[in-house]
């Protein structure tokens, strides 16, 4: 009997523990997986039908991105350039139909390189299905140093005044 009791609570903890979260960490998670599976095939539609209609992207210097038609346009760049991401969930804090994720991510490139860094994404559900809201992210190389200010070049001499 005390072991019936024992394995039906052990059990039961990961059920009780999506209830308290409303199922956002499972949905992140799976949001997370096929956001990977579309970079890996080369798909920018795939990834912006991961986000809600009415989404915003802020990537690191250059101006928010609304709607997923935007969103597409500026991923299709990346699909072209790697081949594989890898997203990983550190933080879910749960907000009704919102959750807020703390996480990090690396590219690769066809050589198995590229760059990493951490993100913050607002998740929204919309049904039973959690989506991309506002998404922020940026990387961990320090940014590039300023380039070096051209060299003062001396005043064209003035010229003679007429006498």
């Amino acid at each position: 009997m005390r072991r019936t009791v024992l394995t039906l609570l052990v059990c039961a903890v990961p059920f009780v523990a999506q209830a308290a979260d409303g199922g956002a960490k499972a949905g992140i998670e799976a949001g997370n997986r096929k956001f990977e599976e579309a970079v890996a095939k080369g798909d920018a539609a795939a990834i912006a039908k991961l986000y809600a209609e009415d989404a915003e992207i802020l990537p690191p210097d250059l101006p928010p991105k609304k709607g997923r038609e935007a969103i597409q346009k500026e991923f299709a760049g990346l699909v072209g350039a790697f081949k594989k991401i890898t997203l990983k969930t550190h933080e879910v804090y749960p907000m009704g139909n919102f959750a807020l994720e703390v996480g990090s991510w690396k590219l690769e490139d066809a050589s198995g390189k590229g760059p990493e860094g951490k993100d913050m994404v607002l998740w929204k559900k919309n049904g039973s299905t959690w989506q991309l809201y506002r998404d922020m992210w940026s990387g961990n190389a320090p940014p590039p140093p300023p380039a070096p200010a051209a060299a003062a070049q001396p005043a064209p001499a003035a010229a003679p005044a007429a006498k």
